[in-house]
């Protein structure tokens, strides 16, 4: 289904996939998911990271998901209009003080700069009878074994997390495309 998440990020070390059917159109989802454009995950038209519960971590040896969706220098990486938006991030961002490097679109699928990763992430939506299906995927790459090896640890400490989070932006979506009033399935 993401087509264009697996030209940027077909290769990877560890996923996550979120998804959430609604009472919307195509079009009104998309347009709600067209205002992280920018890059930016703290978009005001989606204040889903209010409300989080502190601490969805589970000790302080890394970021906890949200920062680094929150803290990221995130890039568009590309654009299927009506269909799917592809976010990046390089750097290292599985440890406590994050450092983030920074990447172009071209530069993505090839980066390999050693002690780092790169993490891709893609809100896609599709027809689904009489509402739309918004689906939130994540891709993390760490070619450096040793690297990948402390980012396996992070992940799956924080997985869970990851997921609420996860959650939470899709139902930040759903929200803002339905003022509110659209019921929501996964």
């Amino acid at each position: 289904m993401n087509e264009l998440l697996d030209v940027f990020a077909g290769r990877y070390d560890f996923a996550l996939t979120e998804r959430l059917t609604i009472e919307a159109s195509t079009v009104d989802t998309y347009a709600t998911m067209g205002r992280l454009r920018g890059g930016d995950l703290r978009s005001p038209a989606l204040p889903w990271a209010r409300g989080l519960p502190l601490g969805l971590r589970p000790d302080e040896d890394g970021p906890a998901f949200e920062e680094i969706l929150l803290g990221g220098r995130w890039v568009l990486l590309g654009e299927r209009p009506g269909h799917e938006i592809v976010l990046g991030a390089a750097g290292r961002f599985w440890t406590p003080l994050p450092r983030w490097h920074d990447i172009t679109p071209g530069g993505f699928a090839c980066y390999n700069r050693p002690r780092s990763g790169t993490i891709a992430v893609a809100l896609a939506v599709r027809a689904s009878g009489a509402g739309s299906v918004l689906t939130f995927e994540t891709r993390v790459r760490v070619p450096d074994p040793v690297s990948r090896r402390w980012a396996e640890l992070y992940w799956h400490r924080n997985r869970s997390a990851a997921k609420l989070v996860a959650r939470r932006l899709l139902d930040a979506i759903n929200g803002e495309t339905t003022g509110g009033h659209g019921p929501a399935h996964r």
